[in-house]
């Protein structure tokens, strides 16, 4: 079902009738029943939850706060009673608009679920699905242990978005992505039944893993509400490098050697020319930001020797033509700060900017970054390369200018098809959503989203959850992007860019 770029502000085309003046006002009183009227939200107080970090946007009918999961399940039961869409939103960090509510109705604000217990005896987190992630890492760290799926925007998203996305981070070579730490979740289905799956256990064979089928699922099949999450000891020491290449390309082959010799750094991120000279003041004193690429390289464990030793035989096998080794916390802040912050840099500077999230095997991380090169002198268009190379996740941003932005549309389907034919994804750690959703078969398949289109219509026989979102309604080719509510007209920068 297509929905048109006449229908951006309105959700006509959406095949769903929304409610009339009456019946709205009808279903602003049975919601603030279930909440509290203060939790309902419309009008302009509402605006910021119209869009996400990307330049969608669309109106909504209200913005809902439940404060815990019968609330939720609630406020889902009666928006299920009249065909009401409803989209559950964490802090709005995506940048594939996948809160962004393109079909109108109720976004479901999970903001006030903020409970976090740490459970250190079973080595577990307890968290509401509104609980920044940062603070889960924080909080465990006061007991000796970890959560290492680290986000960019790890500071601002939470851990339900993070859920939603199977999102991952800079730390995801050594230790996973969000799925990998998700024992636990409850799900409030599409009719509003509550569904409990997994627990504080480390081990069940018993039945089909339910469980899994919510972890990236993007609140179409469902809506998270609590997560429960393994924890790690923490490392008590780390030793960080900055080693530098002659080309990007040479980086690109390093990383590929690195850990193709049975090493498994804790980082292992990557920085072209372009990037460097963006985060410039970031650096440390002395680096020189013209350098053509760099790898920033991290090992942990608990004695510092062997940290230090095993960090210096990855530098020597990198092979690059400088490197630096970090003297202090201080200067192993700032290497991080560079990369760390490379959002917030861009959403400073006077560029206009499209980040990608692919993925592609370790081995073909060279050939990916060549292509991009390639499309890059074809194309005109300034493209960083960054991203958590140790895992093969790239973030290719292109950088245009007013008179470019015809251009991208071509370059980053370009970019994505170049994934797939190197047998990767499109999307490692930001989800589908509206922005790719229309390549998911190009990715996984017409028998695979076959079976997701069946699973979508068992899960939620009406549409309500999230609607517009994963599966394709487009055609997968050049123009996707300018069909795409919003992205033909400039709009206001959002907030940091999470890669």
């Amino acid at each position: 079902m297509e929905l048109g770029a006449s229908d951006e502000r309105s959700g006509r085309g959406t095949g769903r009738r929304g409610p009339n003046r009456g019946e709205g006002d009808e279903l602003r009183r049975r919601l603030a029943a279930v909440v509290g009227a203060e939790h309902v939200i419309d009008g302009g107080d509402a605006e910021e939850f119209t869009h996400d970090a990307s330049f969608m946007e669309h109106d909504l009918l209200f913005v809902v706060r439940p404060a815990d999961t019968e609330e939720v399940a609630e406020v889902v039961r009666t928006c299920a009673g009249t065909g009401t869409p409803v989209v559950a939103r964490g802090s709005g960090t995506s940048l594939v608009g996948g809160p962004v509510p393109l079909a109108g109705g109720v976004v479901l604000s999970l903001d006030r679920l903020t409970h976090l217990e740490i459970d250190v005896p079973d080595t577990v987190a307890v968290a509401g699905a509104g609980v920044i992630t940062a603070r889960i890492d924080e909080e465990a760290g006061r007991h000796g242990l970890m959560y290492p799926p680290d986000p960019a925007s790890v500071e601002l998203c939470t851990i339900g978005g993070n859920v939603a996305c199977n999102s991952g981070g800079l730390r995801c070579v050594k230790y996973g992505v969000t799925a990998d730490y998700v024992m636990g979740l409850t799900v409030v289905l599409a009719d509003g039944r509550v569904l409990r799956l997994g627990g504080r256990l480390r081990k069940r064979s018993s039945g089909y893993r339910l469980l899994h089928l919510f972890v990236g699922s993007e609140g179409t099949l469902g809506i998270v509400t609590e997560v429960v999450v393994k924890l790690v000891p923490l490392p008590r020491h780390r030793a960080t490098a900055m080693v530098t290449f002659r080309t990007v390309e040479d980086a690109a082959a390093a990383v590929a050697r690195v850990m193709a010799a049975g090493h498994l750094p804790a980082a292992l991120e990557l920085m072209d020319r372009a990037t460097l000279r963006l985060v410039r003041d970031r650096l440390p004193a002395g680096f020189d930001p013209e350098v053509e690429a760099a790898l920033i390289l991290e090992q942990d464990g608990n004695e510092p020797g062997p940290v230090l030793d095993e960090l210096m035989r990855m530098v020597e096998i990198l092979g690059g033509v400088d490197d630096r080794i970090a003297q202090s916390s201080l200067e192993r802040d700032r290497l991080w700060d560079a990369r760390r912050n490379f959002g917030k840099v861009l959403m400073a500077s006077r560029h206009h900017h499209f980040a990608e999230d692919v993925a592609v095997p370790i081995g073909a991380i060279p050939e990916m970054v060549r292509r991009v090169r390639r499309l890059e002198e074809e194309t005109g268009l300034e493209i960083c390369i960054l991203g958590h190379a140790g895992d093969g996740n790239l973030h290719p941003t292109i950088l245009f200018r007013d008179d470019q932005r015809h251009l991208v549309s071509r370059a980053a389907a370009r970019i994505f098809r170049d994934a797939i034919a190197l047998g990767g994804s499109i999307s490692a750690e930001h989800g589908l959503g509206v922005l790719k959703r229309d390549y998911a078969e190009a990715e996984h398949g017409a028998l695979a989203v076959g079976l997701m289109r069946q699973l979508k219509a068992l899960m939620d026989p009406q549409g309500i959850l999230n609607p517009h979102k994963v599966l394709p309604e487009q055609p997968a080719d050049d123009d996707f992007l300018n069909r795409i509510p919003g992205w033909s007209r400039p709009g206001p920068r959002r907030m940091e860019a999470g890669v």
